[in-house]
């Protein structure tokens, strides 16, 4: 925030970090300090802002935030706890410089050109994307905000294509945070999908898929058991439907009606049945 400004060395902590909403660094030694703490207080993998974003106000788009060595610095410490790094980065030269770096994801890339698709496949690295088709599907904005937004909305389809076409690993995500009344569009996100995939692709995706990308973090792992399997211990996370997701998906835009069951490692949280 502007009200935090100018920062200098020793300063206090900004409104961001009061929260631990984030950590700020503005140098390779203060990137190893901040991602040590993260990891020292049990972080499972870092996040790091590799270039500018659609909500916040004063870092557009095209914007990179760290250099390479930067970027390398705090993945190196993330390697060493023996866990990954995923990096906030929208266009073709921030994912590129992160998967550089080491990264093993990257969240966003909305802005994909056909250069960074095939350097993802090519190294193996996740993407962490969000099917947003129209702006009801982001958090209410303004302004440039607004305007990024839009930007985003349009270059969606043209991402999904050139991720598809190239084989990048995919994981489901929304970015729907901090407001509980489009929190209830997560379901109906998930349909979006189907405009690229089979309902049964895009199931797997959010289960086996997401799990999969979660257990890069190795050791550092917090679930202590399998995800994404229906198997003998594995965590009991499950749904019961009233219907069948792999002949209509819809069904998982309508929870209130359709999902009978919830259960979270083993703990029924809903019954419909009873």
């Amino acid at each position: 925030m502007l009200s935090d400004l100018p920062r200098s060395e020793g300063a206090p902590l900004s409104a961001a970090e009061q929260t631990r909403g984030a950590a700020i660094a503005d140098s390779e030694g203060e990137l190893r300090l901040r991602v040590r703490e993260q990891l020292m207080q049990g972080a499972s993998q870092i996040k790091l802002v590799g270039s500018g974003g659609v909500s916040s106000p004063r870092s557009p788009l095209d914007m990179t935030t760290f250099s390479p060595a930067e970027l390398t610095a705090a993945v190196a410490v993330a390697k060493d706890w023996n866990t990954y790094a995923t990096v906030h980065a929208y266009t073709p030269r921030a994912m590129t410089r992160a998967i550089e770096a080491g990264a093993r994801c990257i969240e966003h890339g909305h802005l994909m050109d056909e250069a960074a698709a095939g350097l993802m496949a090519e190294k193996g690295v996740w993407l962490s994307i969000q099917p947003f088709l129209s702006t009801e599907d982001s958090i209410p904005l303004t302004g440039p905000g607004h305007a990024r937004m839009l930007q985003i909305v349009a270059s969606t389809d043209q991402a999904y294509r050139l991720l598809r076409s190239h084989g990048v690993k995919t994981a489901f995500g929304t970015d729907l945070l901090f407001s509980p009344t489009i929190l209830d569009r997560q379901g109906l996100m998930l349909t979006h999908l189907a405009r690229w995939y089979s309902n049964a692709e895009i199931l797997r995706m959010a289960t086996a898929g997401n799990a999969e990308l979660l257990a890069e973090s190795g050791p550092r792992n917090p679930y202590g058991s399998r995800l994404g399997v229906v198997e003998e211990d594995a965590l009991a996370d499950l749904l019961l439907v009233d219907g069948n997701p792999l002949e209509d998906i819809t069904l998982m835009a309508r929870p209130e009606q359709s999902l009978l069951l919830i259960m979270k490692d083993g703990r029924i949280h809903r019954n419909r049945l009873a």
